[in-house]
């Protein structure tokens, strides 16, 4: 009986620690420390356009975006995974390059996780090759003779263009929770030790709620911070395939127990979409229309109105709850839906 009861106590503090997660003004900034990870690296180059590759046009990006926030925030605490042209840890393969990304991430009690990617809609960069049925002949004799297809090439532009991001979908299995123990378990402020040492023990019911509860807060911050980033790129005139999940297929979202967001600034497969993120002017855009979002997401999570833009406006926390509960009805993209790796 006195074990039933002080299980329930060590539930009713868990649920009351994770609810004092939604902020209030007077209390301290719930985004203390931010993770930028500028995707691939070194001997992954990505996706490729006609003259560039996805892991410089992902760096310089991200660099900028580092800059922007310094200057916006400067009490926030920046960890970049990489900032030259090397597999982040330097690391031999890209497996481990993935591990070593979420690990520091986790380890350094990010708060955020913000990967940037650049797109490719599956066709080479520029115009492709599409083959069309014109006629049908026959061949051969006899009983062999048969009707086959007549074919045309002709080349297509390439006009795939447009944003996305990603967020991992919430419930679908252990790795998000571990992810979230790993991070929410140390006790050591942006240290680089062995926060496994410290993470509570996913095998009991009490760390198990635990972790499902930082899971959904975390999956509602996701959608709303990727929603927020989104709206600022359609306000910007760019195009936008809205908010995706995953639940399966990018390592860094998965792996991370934080609010994640992979974003797909553009298609490096459009020509001119190429030129517009290798330009500063493109990259520098993108970065104000982040940090735009980024300002609203901040003021509604520690409870007041947001600045900037000069809206006023401020996403309330009924909104999440909204933006969740709609994203959780919406289909899972699958891995390769659009883009062409896997494993980002």
């Amino acid at each position: 009986m006195m074990k039933k009861v002080t299980s329930l106590f060590v539930l009713a503090g868990i649920i009351c620690s994770i609810s004092a997660f939604d902020t209030r003004p007077g209390q301290k900034p719930v985004l203390r420390t931010i993770i930028i990870d500028p995707g691939h690296g070194g001997f992954d180059p990505g996706t490729e356009g006609l003259f560039s590759k996805e892991k410089n046009v992902a760096l310089a990006i991200s660099l900028k975006l580092g800059k922007a926030i310094e200057e916006e925030f400067p009490d926030i605490k920046l960890v970049y995974t990489r900032t030259t042209d090397i597999m982040p840890g330097n690391m031999p393969t890209k497996n481990q390059g993935l591990h070593y990304r979420a690990e520091l991430a986790n380890k350094s009690r990010g708060d955020l996780f913000i990967c940037i990617h650049a797109n490719n809609d599956g066709h080479t960069p520029g115009t492709y090759a599409v083959r069309d049925v014109v006629g049908h002949k026959m061949v051969g004799k006899g009983k062999r003779r048969r009707r086959v297809p007549i074919y045309q090439t002709r080349y297509v532009k390439n006009t795939r263009i447009g944003t996305g991001t990603y967020i991992w979908k919430a419930d679908r299995n252990v790795f998000k929770g571990a992810a979230i123990s790993q991070r929410e378990g140390g006790d050591v402020e942006g240290g680089m030790g062995d926060s496994t040492e410290a993470a509570f023990d996913m095998n009991t019911p009490e760390a198990k709620i635990k972790a499902q509860l930082y899971e959904k807060k975390y999956f509602a911050n996701s959608a709303l911070f990727a929603t927020l980033v989104e709206d600022e790129f359609v306000k910007a005139g760019r195009k936008s395939d809205g908010v995706m999940q995953r639940d399966e297929g990018i390592q860094v979202l998965q792996a991370t127990g934080m609010p994640s967001v992979l974003i797909e600034t553009g298609f490096l497969s459009n020509k001119e979409e190429e030129i517009y993120l290798n330009s500063d002017e493109g990259q520098e855009e993108i970065v104000r229309d982040i940090i735009r979002a980024l300002k609203k997401y901040k003021d509604t999570l520690e409870g007041h109105a947001a600045t900037g833009d000069g809206s006023g406006a401020m996403v309330t926390q009924a909104r999440t709850a909204a933006l969740a509960a709609e994203l959780r009805k919406k289909p899972t993209v699958k891995p390769r839906a659009i883009m062409t790796t896997a494993r980002r």
